[in-house]
């Protein structure tokens, strides 16, 4: 289990764990079901970090603050999808050609457009998640990699290589059950249950968007899996704000307001 996180963690985050050179690419790939828990971690370090500045900064800098730290500590990668893909999907060109543009290193107007609104969105929406409760962060990295699993899972690959069909073939119904399982009871511990309504709003969001993109691209593919990450993660964070200001139980639980008021 600890393997499999570490796994995760070396392949999802810059965080300082070193790949070995004999790697086992096999047990990476099958790693997929921590995934949550990966988002789990970027999201109480984001939490921890508005937490710690919330006396020094305004709520403008440190919705900035944290939306840096989420890329830093990602190194960029589903955004690095997000754009490839707008490239591709925003020629309307063929499939063949479409694929091709994806796989160039270069960007164009569609992904740097992309990049941009995504990133516009998210600090806006931090800002506004900040102002209901600091905890709240924790949830959107969490869902957008449970989303991840939805795309790799249930939907075929539109190449025949590359990092993603490799997750593709390896992925199994076990790690699907336990990734599910963890986002259900991350989701449970810091908000309540009603709560779980995002969790399916989420769910289905990602469904027609990969639905959609593998219509065109007869498959996805892994800049397509980065892409269904960040747009998981806004329309969480979209979804989340409005269900919070609709209805008032969006203060986490009182389990969690006791570890708050017990560490901080």
């Amino acid at each position: 289990m600890i393997k499999k996180l570490i796994y995760a963690l070396r392949f999802m985050t810059i965080l300082p764990l070193p790949w070995k050179e004999n790697e086992d690419l096999v047990q990476v790939s099958r790693s997929s079901g921590m995934f949550p828990i990966v988002g789990l971690i970027i999201g109480t370090l984001l939490a921890l970090t508005g937490r710690l500045i919330m006396d020094i900064f305004s709520g403008d800098v440190r919705a900035f603050l944290q939306m840096i730290l989420w890329v830093f500590l990602t190194g960029g990668l589903h955004l690095d999808g997000l754009s490839d893909t707008f490239d591709g999907i925003g020629s309307r060109q063929k499939r063949e050609r479409m694929l091709e543009i994806m796989k160039d290193s270069n960007i164009g107007a569609f992904g740097a457009l992309s990049l941009i609104l995504q990133l516009l969105l998210k600090y806006i929406f931090i800002k506004e998640l900040n102002n209901i409760s600091p905890w709240l962060i924790i949830i959107p990295p969490v869902t957008g990699r449970w989303g991840q699993l939805i795309a790799i899972y249930f939907y075929p690959s539109a190449r025949k290589e590359g990092m993603g069909i490799f997750f593709r073939q390896h992925i199994r119904k076990n790690e699907l059950i336990f990734a599910l399982g963890t986002t259900i009871l991350i989701y449970l511990l810091i908000m309540p249950l009603a709560f779980l309504s995002v969790l399916l709003g989420h769910g289905l969001i990602i469904i027609l968007i990969s639905t959609g993109i593998s219509k065109m691209l007869k498959g996805l593919t892994g800049d397509v899996y980065g892409l269904v990450c960040e747009l998981g993660e806004s329309a969480t964070l979209i979804l989340t704000v409005l269900y919070a200001s609709l209805f008032s139980t969006a203060q986490p639980l009182e389990g969690m307001n006791y570890l708050i008021h017990l560490f901080f």
